[in-house]
Order: structure tokens, then sequence, then C-alpha cells
């Protein structure tokens, strides 16, 4: 019987293992930017052409190469970082395994031009589908110049599956801005289609924030800031926490890095949300830049391609720290609300004297109080009159069928007409003939105010509502670029706009019953657009006008008029599908006559 197990040729087996380094052009720019700050480089430029599809360079200023090394960094797990396993628990450098050259080089074109600081004339290899098509002497100046061209070029199914430029430009500004951000002491530029989207120089950790994040709350994120640092045997954590002023309920700015490198820790981030536990509402979450220092043997790096999940050998024990650290730099500088004893309606406490006469407090009673000699009760209870007309009643199990009975097809759930009420200031209670209906009117709203955005974004027509006194939007390089991608479809939900002198600012915002902050609704409006949403929903409109829908509908525990209640029900009844929110959540709950008895 024949054989069924083959060997995969080196070109398959490559294209495989890549998939697990290089994922998008983010990945690309990840990695090269890690190779140059392992070379010594004190300046990297990254340019890129269509989000990295076409182009990603990264040109460095460290020691280069030799035309050996060059030829031979291009092969699988080729390091100059690691010679023993051992070593894996000595890291100092970003990357280790040898396996993000050869990655690249298997699923794109791939050109590098290489000088150390000893040799006269530069090399150039040139890379295709991890062979080597062409190399040569040339004229460069010290350190690295890599371009990779045609991203996937050889994988198509996996270049379709791509996201549009600006999602994968997003993916590449936040590999940038966490590599950055952990090496404030070097030089990193980011240009886009010939455009400079950052120019980041060399200062200190707070410096290289403000660059990045300075527009943020307002422009005043200078002062939200607080300092951390401390030392431990176990850890050393510095950087800076957020006053709760600066918390936000989108895209909060929250960093853990340790030992150089961006990570990701649930646990940790638990500890620093356990010291805000008492400052922040609901939904809001903190700022927060943290660096980690800890021992290399007590820290794995090595559980994940990406290395952004690392494990930490006494985690448990790092935990009280984390939170005490946040804890302490928040009571510093008055974060954390305290008792004032200087307010004019404080209590008056008079201080105790030694010498001073304590009188013991009295209570007057009536010595010849007696309960049992009270007056006789006059008026006797009619215990007869509640079982007048018992025996008239008719059985609970004798209910008739057609109030048991809901026609489960109807497309509107409930009678218009029906008698309505508000319960715990969160649903509507309908007393229809067939059943009890509760209409949740968060939910409702929500399912309303979609179909209404979803018609307006189709059509690009939708009502606005000037403001008197126009917003100025405060957005920093990145959200600028986000911005222009999503303003067409801001302006279709009914939002304008105005620039000049170089200030963006809101003049009208769609035309809605809740009055919220125009600024918090476009930044949450953009972030929703260039994220990748977890809602089973396929197209941008329909996440726009959902996250729309979300921001402008009733909160609960507002109460209704009975005005109010009855428009809400019959633009519900008048949509699609009253019975569930765009994202699958239930709105309307009807229990029948039957269903109540049960719980009786």
């Amino acid at each position: 019987m024949e054989n069924i197990i083959r060997i995969l040729p080196d070109t398959v087996a490559n294209q495989i293992a890549a998939g697990e380094v290089v994922q998008r052009p983010a990945s690309v720019v990840k990695e090269l930017m890690e190779n140059a700050i392992d070379a010594g480089a004190t300046q990297v430029d990254i340019y890129l052409k269509e989000a990295g599809r076409s182009l990603i360079q990264v040109i460095d200023n460290g020691k280069g190469m030799s035309p050996e090394d060059a030829r031979t960094a291009f092969l699988r797990h080729a390091t100059s970082k690691i010679r023993k396993a051992d070593d894996l628990f000595q890291l100092k450098t970003m990357g280790f395994r040898g396996e993000a050259l050869a990655s690249i080089a298997a699923v794109a074109q791939v050109e590098l031009v290489t000088r150390r600081s000893t040799d006269e004339l530069a090399w150039k290899i040139e890379l295709e589908g991890s062979s080597i098509t062409h190399e040569e002497p040339t004229l460069s100046a010290q350190g690295s110049r890599f371009s990779v061209r045609n991203l996937f070029y050889n994988i198509p199914a996996r270049r379709k599956f791509l996201g549009d430029n600006a999602k994968e430009l997003k993916c590449i500004r936040d590999e940038f801005i966490q590599i950055a951000l952990v090496y404030p002491s070097l030089s990193f530029s980011l240009t886009y289609n010939e455009e400079v989207l950052y120019q980041l120089t060399p200062g200190t950790t707070k410096q290289r924030v403000l660059t990045v994040f300075g527009k943020r709350s307002g422009g005043q994120l200078n002062k939200q800031l607080y300092p951390v640092q401390v030392e431990t045997q176990l850890i050393a954590i510095t950087g800076f926490v957020g006053d709760p002023a600066a918390a936000c309920q989108r895209d909060p700015l929250q960093y853990f890095f340790v030992n150089g490198r961006f990570i990701r820790h649930k646990y940790f981030r638990n500890a620093v949300l356990k010291a805000y536990e008492t400052l922040l509402p609901a939904g809001m979450h903190p700022t927060y830049f943290l660096f980690l220092d800890v021992s290399p043997q007590s820290l794995d790096v090595n559980i994940h391609p990406t290395k952004t999940e690392v494990k930490f050998e006494y985690e448990q024990a790092i935990w009280p720290i984390i939170h005490a650290t946040v804890r302490e730099a928040l009571g510093k500088f008055n974060a954390i609300p305290s008792i004032d004893f200087d307010r004019e309606d404080a209590p008056q406490i008079n201080v105790f004297k030694s010498d001073r006469t304590v009188t013991p407090p009295t209570v007057a009673f009536n010595p010849s109080y007696n309960p049992f000699n009270s007056p006789q009760r006059t008026a006797q209870p009619n215990w007869s009159s509640l079982y007048e007309g018992f025996h008239n009643e008719q059985p609970v199990h004798e209910l008739p069928e057609e109030i048991n009975r809901i026609e489960e097809n109807d497309h509107c759930p409930f009678d218009l007409d029906a008698p309505k009420y508000q319960l715990l200031g969160t649903f509507i209670a309908l007393n229809c003939r067939k059943a009890f209906v509760l209409v949740h009117q968060q939910r409702a709203h929500i399912r309303v105010l979609y179909e209404r955005n979803l018609r307006a974004l189709s059509q690009h027509k939708a009502f606005s509502q000037v403001l008197m006194f126009p917003v100025v939007l405060q957005l920093d390089k990145g959200q600028e670029l986000d911005f222009s991608t999503s303003r067409e479809s801001l302006e279709s939900l009914g939002f304008q706009f105005e620039e000049e002198n170089n200030a963006l600012t809101i003049t009208a915002v769609p035309m809605v019953e809740e009055t919220l902050n125009p600024e918090e609704w476009v930044l949450a409006l953009i972030q929703e657009d260039q994220e990748n949403g977890l809602q089973a929903l396929s197209g941008r409109s329909e996440r726009l006008a959902l996250k729309m829908a979300r921001l402008s509908a009733i909160p609960c525990g507002r109460l209704l008029s009975d005005q109010e209640m009855e428009e809400l029900i019959v633009r519900l009844s008048e949509t699609q599908e009253p019975n569930f929110t765009p994202d699958g959540k239930r709105v309307v709950v009807s229990l029948t006559a039957e269903e109540l008895l049960k719980r009786f």
C-alpha cells in the first residue's frame, strides 16, 4: 500500500511558518523596527505606500552587516542573539528567534542594502519567495535599508483577507507607537504616501508620551499624568498613571512594557483597575504607561510568536506591588478623595478635657406605666366581609384558552392601544389582551435609531441641529488620519464640520433626543469606523449606524412621560425587527397568563 506521509517543500513550509510571524503589514514594521534597535540604531525611519501593501521601507543607522551575514540572516532560525537554550532566559534584545527575516522573505519581494562602518562599500541583496535573485556591491551610508514590496504577492488568499488601507495603517501606527514609547532616547519617523505622520526626536519618556498623545483630553494630558517610581527585589516600576479625570469610555491609553518590550497582561491590568475601583464611574477606563523591569531569568518571552504575551515567574507576588504602587501615586497627588475637616458644615467635635466633670445622660420615664392596663378596643374587624362573593369567583385554572395563547407570528408583539406603565425606570409595561408585555426602553430606542441612521447613511441624507457654540475638535496625528477617512460617513449621519486657521470645528450634530458631548460622539464614531468590530454585522454602515444609536439612545433609569412612552412604542412597531436589537439582544418579552400563574 502506498505511503501517504510527505515532507513539504521548503517554499511551502516557509510560507506556513511565516503565517505565525507575518500576519499583516504591521507585523513586518514591528519586526524590522526591533531588528534596527537591536543593531544599535539611534534613528529609524519608516516609509509606507498603500498601508504597506506596496512598500514598507525601514532605514536605520545601526552597525550593519557583512555580505555573508546578509545572506545568512534570511535563513530560518539564523540569529546572533542566542547560542543555546539557556540563553532564552538571559534575553536583553527585542528579537532572538531568527524567524522574522525568513518569514518576510517567504511572502514578499525583499531588498536589503547594508554597510558596516569598517566597509568601504555596502552590499545589496534581493530576494523573492525566500530565494536570492540578485546581489552586488553598492554605495550607501552605514546601517541597513530594508525594502519589502508586494506583501503576500505569492499567497493571494492571505492578501485578500487584509483590511482596507485605513485599518491596516491604524495597526501599523499602533505597533510604531508601542516601540517608540519604550525608546524615547531614539529618533523615529513614520511617513505614509509622502506625508510625515510622526517625527519623534530624542527626549524623556514624558516628552515622548506628550508628543504622541498630547492633544488628548483637550490638551490637558500633561497635567493629568502622575509619575510612578518604585523598586523592590522582584520588580522595578516606573512610568505614569492618569488622573481619574483623564479616564475615558473609548480608546483608553493603557500600556504595559517589560524589559523594553510592549506586552499585554490581563492579570496585571486587573491590578491597575483595582487601584482605580472606587474612583471611576462604571464604563470609564483609566490612563497608564507602566514600565516594568524584572530579572530576565524570571521572565519567559518565548510563549507566543508575536512576543506580546509573556510569562512571569512571580506574577502573584508582583500583582500587589503594582496595585499598591498605582494607589500610592494617586494618593500622593490627591487623586484619591479625602475627608475635608475644614468645610463650613463639618461637625463640631469638642475636645475632651481630663479635669471636666462629665454629667451622665438622663432619660425621663413613667415608673407606674403598665402596658396590660390599656383600655379595651371597641372596634372589631368584620372578618366575614373578606369572604363575600368568594363563591362566585371563577377558578384560576379555568381561564379562557384564548387569553393563554399568543400569536407568535405577529410582527408586532403587543397592542398599541394597551395601557402603558414604566417600571424601574427601564421597562415599559403593556397590559395587552393576550399577554403582559415588557419593552426594554433603551434597546427599543436603539432599534428605532439604528434603522433611521442606516437609512440616512444609505441615502446620504440626515437632519442636523446647528450648535450655538461650535466645538473645537482636538485630534492627534493618528486621529486626524482616521477622521479624514470617516468624515463622509459622519456627515451622512448629520455632523457638519468647518476648517479654519488649521482648526477643525463641529458646527452641527445629528438631531437626536439625547444631548451628549459632540467631541465624544465624533471620537467614538471614528474609533468604531476604524476598528475591526466584533458585532455580527457585515458592513461599515451598519457598524456606524449601531454605534450612533447606542450613543444617542434613551438611557436606563430615565423617567418617561406618557407621550414619550406612546411615541416610542409606535416607532418600535414600525421597525423591521422590533423584538431584537441589531446585535441580537432581546427588546420585547411577552408573558402569557399561564406563564404568570406558574409563578404563583
